[in-house]
Formats: C-alpha cells, sequence, structure tokens
C-alpha cells in the first residue's frame, strides 16, 4: 500500500511504524508494557523480548497478557487514525482491563482465581 507517511503516529519521532516498533521500541508502547510491570528492553530481539515478558509476568496465562496489550496498543493506534483520538495511558489501561475481564469468561476454572488476582493487582 502506497501512504504519504509511514511514520509511528503513537510517538512524535520520525520512525517508520514497524511491529517490532508499534509493540515494542515506541515510547507509548513502553509506557502500556510499564503500567503491567513489564519492562522492554532495547537490546533484546523481539523474541528475547518475549521470553523476558514471561519471565517477568510469571503466570500460566502470560500470553493471553501480551496479546490483550497488543491489542490495546493496536486500539489506541487506531482510534488516533480514524477517530482523531488522542492515545493516552489511562484509556490503553482500561481497554486492556476491559478486554481481560472478557477474557476471564471463558478462563480455565484452574486459573481463574489467579487471573481475578492478578487483576485487581494491576490496579
Amino acid at each position: 500500500m502506497i501512504l504519504q507517511d509511514y511514520n509511528c503516529v503513537l510517538c512524535n519521532a520520525t520512525v517508520e511504524e514497524s511491529l517490532n516498533h508499534l509493540f515494542l521500541d515506541c515510547p507509548f508502547a513502553a509506557q502500556c508494557w510499564a503500567m503491567i510491570n513489564v519492562q522492554v528492553s532495547q537490546q533484546l530481539n523481539p523474541f528475547q523480548n518475549l521470553q523476558s515478558f514471561k519471565v517477568q509476568l510469571g503466570v500460566p496465562f502470560f500470553i493471553e497478557i501480551i496479546i490483550l496489550m497488543c491489542w490495546a496498543i493496536w486500539k489506541a493506534r487506531n482510534d488516533l487514525i480514524f477517530r482523531q483520538e488522542n492515545p493516552s495511558i489511562p484509556l490503553a489501561k482500561s481497554n486492556f482491563r476491559d478486554e481481560f475481564q472478557l477474557l476471564l469468561l471463558r478462563a480455565k476454572r484452574s486459573y481463574y482465581p489467579r487471573i481475578e488476582q492478578w487483576i485487581v493487582n494491576l490496579a
């Protein structure tokens, strides 16, 4: 697709938006990860960062957390592009929590108490 601009819309830097930048390197993304106590390392490649997230989260449902945070970042990006809504960390956190609450409805019953406690601790 040919566009006028390929730069990330979530940060002020003139950096081409790539998967790595959008979900890991962008300052907005780093703040989103930090709000759930996950630190992104610029020295690691994307797969090493995912492994690091797994260790930092320390829960069996880590992949769901990663997917939902990526979804919250993606929604913030699209809300800016298509609705001209400025991205904010509180809104991203709210979207993340809402989606996580929906996930809780489909969680294995054995995971339910731990997931619920994780969400409470996130506040």
